[in-house]
Formats: C-alpha cells, structure tokens, sequence
C-alpha cells in the first residue's frame, strides 16, 4: 500500500528560505512505516526544495496513488497544507488525509473544523499512530478506537485516547534518507557553516524537554520530559550516513543535547574516532568548560544556544531557567576553544517587556560577541503558556496563523509596551545594530579572504540585506 508524507513548502522570507535542512521527522516516519508495518511503501515529498504547484502536486498523485497521505505542518504552513490535501483529495475522494505537528496536536478539534481537507489530526508522537492508521486503512477498518488521534465521525469530531510516548528511543530505525534527492538540498543547514565545505545530514539523538519556557510548544508533540537514544543507535546512524552517502558534517537538531553528560562523553568519543564534524542546540546552563573542551576536541564547529533576553526580570517571567552569568560563561568558554556560537534573542518573549529591558539584550549582545546572532519576535503558539497569558488579556487581535512565524511577518498581536509595528521595527534595529557593528564586519571579513569565503559569506550578506532592506512584510 501507497503511502505519502508530505512536507509544504516554506512561505517565509529570504532568511528562512536559505536555511534547507532533510525532512528527518518524515524521514523517521517512513522508516517505521517500513521496518514494523506490512507492505507498506513510503514516499516522501518535500515541497521546500522540490519544484512546487499545484499542478505537480496533481501529477504526483496520480502517478502514486496513495491510499493514505500525512502532511507535518508548522502553524503558518496550515492553510498551504490544507490547499495540498484538497488537491489529492479531489484526485481520489477516498484517499485518507491526516496532519501532523505542534499546532495540531495543541488544537486538534479546531485544526480540523478550521481545515476541511485532513480526515485526521495526529496528536503527539507520530510513528506508532501512523503505523496503526496504516494497517485500519490496509484493511479497510475504521479508525474508532486509533490512540492518539482526532478523527471526524457522522456526530462530530471524536477525541480518541492520547497514545503514550515511545518508551526506547533505540526502536527507531534509521531515518530512510534513501527515499530523499540528497542533490537538492544545497543550502546550509545551518547558518555560520558553509554547505559546500560541509556536506551536512542532520541528527535527532533525543526527544523532548523538561524546560518550562512560556513561548515553546515542544511539550506538546513530545511530552515535558527528555528521552534518549543511546550512543550505539547514533553512532550506527553515523556510519550509515559516512558510508552509504558520504556525509561528514552533522547538525545534531535536539532541543538540548548536551543534557546527559555521560551520553555526551561516548557520543564525542565516537565522533572523535569517525574524524567528522558537528554542531547542535543546547542551554547556557547545560554547559561547562570540561564539556566544550571535549565537544571542540571531538569535532564540535558551533553551538547554538537560546539567551532570549538580557534582563534578569524577563528570564524570570519566561521561566527560561538561566541566569545572565551562565550566558556569559558559555559564550566565554565556547570562543576559548575556537567554537562558532549563534545566540538566540527574542522580543517579547513576555509580553511586559519594556524598551529599556530590549536595550539591555542588545548590549548582552554586544558583550557575548558570537560570530551569529538571531533575534525574533516572540509568537504566541497555541497550546503554549504564552499564547493563555496574551489572550488572557487580550493582545491578540486575530488568529491568522500565517502570521505566526517569528521572522517575516507583521504580528497579529501586541505586547504591553509594544504594537506590532513596533515589534518589527524593534528587530529589524536590532539586526542592523548588531551585524553593521564595526567588530562584526572586520571579523567577518576576515572569514571572506578566500574563493569559498568571499562565495558564502557574499551570499549571505545580500540575504541579510535582503531581509533588512527590500524584504516586504504584511
């Protein structure tokens, strides 16, 4: 039996469009499908890097023929999503149609009376649901009784039991990235590291998070815990990836990696032996100079991490766990050992900031120096604490989930202190303050004094350029 999994394409704007990672989650999803189901065949479509109509949508379909078709879709996405599905149902009114991601899962009723064209909304954890859903449609059966999902039924939609977490992350299989075109992916998967010098896959060794921030929706598709795959699974997935299709860079997509330090130490050990290069997410205070000392020796070119503000105050009310000194202590460690760092900012990130408080981030900034810096308005995502407290006191004009995106959009929403033009003019200030700083420029020209260098960096200079400048927003 035909099934098709399906990732949208991406509607933000220059910034996000450069950044191409593979579908890993869909990927995972196939493999499953595979490995545990019964004659099923897989295919995915990604639409964020294959040629994309509505027309090629159509013509795929027919040459498929699915019997079942999951698309994984982020908030903005929705509405693309929806088109997508009505499209292929159209082709065959009995095709079977189901969403997937946080949105859904945060709210799975209103998801599907808001979208007409998904028959079933996955709540959480997708593999096993998928696998259940695939073999009721196999045979024919309904799908009354399916853990983890939102149906509709002649009553009405109908909320079944939630379907509890995969226990052992190692009854994963590897992510079938053999049903992927490695040759479209050609940007960087992420930013800082040049995609022609690092021929890069990427790698999810855990799942979930215990951290209690307002404006993360995490929690809702993998639980508010953290689960591990062990060092052996990835390092088999490692070898795979070096060996069947040449990969020598990975970036390691975990909300936290480096939360299990004794994990941590075999995964470098391992990574130290393969003689390849990573880089990963991780949390100021899940960090040590021990430990980067290690991840430096064993390959690690850049770690991003989340600082979000540089007021104490709103750290506090955003429950993100970290304290100024933290931030400054990992940066400070991380450029001991010559690792690339992104630090991660935001606006708004609780809705009683202040302008005096956005000044303080910016000089945290400037004093924590890392070679990228991203800052983004905060976007209350449903089923988050942040989204309860704006729409407790009413700073959400209206839910047009295409402008939730935390880039490239005007938001539907304000702050106490903040219109969302103000939010966007904040950001947009803060971008230009921090890259057109003269210790920004040199050190990056510095980088740019060969071909390669001069290639990367140009481009993505006339990225930020573009996003800053001519980049429209509505």
């Amino acid at each position: 039996m035909k099934v098709v999994l399906i990732r949208p394409p991406k509607i933000q704007g220059a910034l996000e469009r450069s950044m191409v990672q593979h579908p890993i989650n869909l990927l995972y999803l196939a493999a499953a499908l595979r490995q545990y189901g019964r004659d099923f065949e897989p295919e995915v479509w990604d639409f964020e890097v294959e040629k994309f109509s509505e027309k090629i949508a159509r013509e795929k379909f027919r040459k498929s023929r699915p019997r079942v078709a999951g698309i994984t879709s982020m908030t903005c996405n929705l509405k693309i999503s929806d088109a997508v599905m009505g499209w292929l149902k159209s082709e065959d009114p009995q095709l079977i149609t189901l969403v997937g991601g946080p949105h859904g899962s945060a709210i799975p009723e209103r998801t599907l009376e808001e979208f007409k064209n998904f028959d079933l909304a996955v709540v959480g954890e997708g593999e096993q649901t998928l696998l259940e859903i695939c073999g009721r449609a196999q045979k024919g059966e309904g799908f009354e009784g399916v853990a983890g999902i939102i149906r509709r039924t002649a009553d009405g939609l109908k909320r079944e039991p939630a379907r509890p977490l995969i226990p052992e992350l190692d009854w994963l299989p590897n992510p079938a990235r053999d049903l992927m075109d490695h040759a479209l992916y050609r940007g960087a998967s992420t930013p800082g590291l040049d995609a022609t010098l690092h021929k890069t896959t990427e790698l999810f060794t855990s799942r979930g998070c215990p951290e209690q921030c307002i404006f993360c929706a995490s929690h809702l598709v993998f639980g508010g815990k953290v689960r591990f795959r062990s060092a052996e699974h990835i390092l088999k997935e490692v070898d795979e990836c070096i060996t069947r299709w040449g990969y020598r860079h990975f970036t390691i997509d975990d909300d936290t990696f480096t939360y299990n330090p004794g994990r941590l130490e075999k995964i470098c050990s391992g990574f130290r032996g393969r003689g390849i290069t990573w880089d990963c997410d991780t949390r100021v205070n899940a960090v040590n100079r021990d430990m980067l000392k290690m991840m430096a020796e064993s390959g690690c070119k850049k770690v991003a991490l989340g600082v979000e503000s540089g007021s104490q105050r709103v750290l506090a009310l955003n429950r993100k766990g970290i304290t100024l000194e933290q931030a400054r202590n990992a940066f400070k460690w991380a450029h001991e050992f010559g690792i690339i760092t992104t630090a991660f900012f935001m606006i708004g990130s609780h809705p009683s900031e202040t302008r005096e408080e956005v000044e303080m981030s910016f000089k945290l900034m400037r004093e924590l120096d890392p070679e990228l810096m991203a800052v983004s308005i905060a976007v209350p995502y449903p089923g988050t604490e942040l989204y309860r407290i704006m729409k407790a006191q009413g700073y959400i004009f209206e839910e047009n989930w295409e402008k939730y995106t935390h880039l490239h959009s005007i938001p539907s929403w304000r702050t106490e202190n903040f219109s969302p033009r103000e939010l966007v003019k904040l950001q947009n200030r803060l971008f230009r303050r921090f890259f057109l700083r003269s210790r920004f420029v040199v050190k990056t020209f510095k980088k740019a004094l060969s071909w390669r260098g001069l290639r990367y960096y140009s481009r993505s200079l006339w990225q930020i350029i573009e996003y800053l400048f001519i980049e429209g927003r509505n």
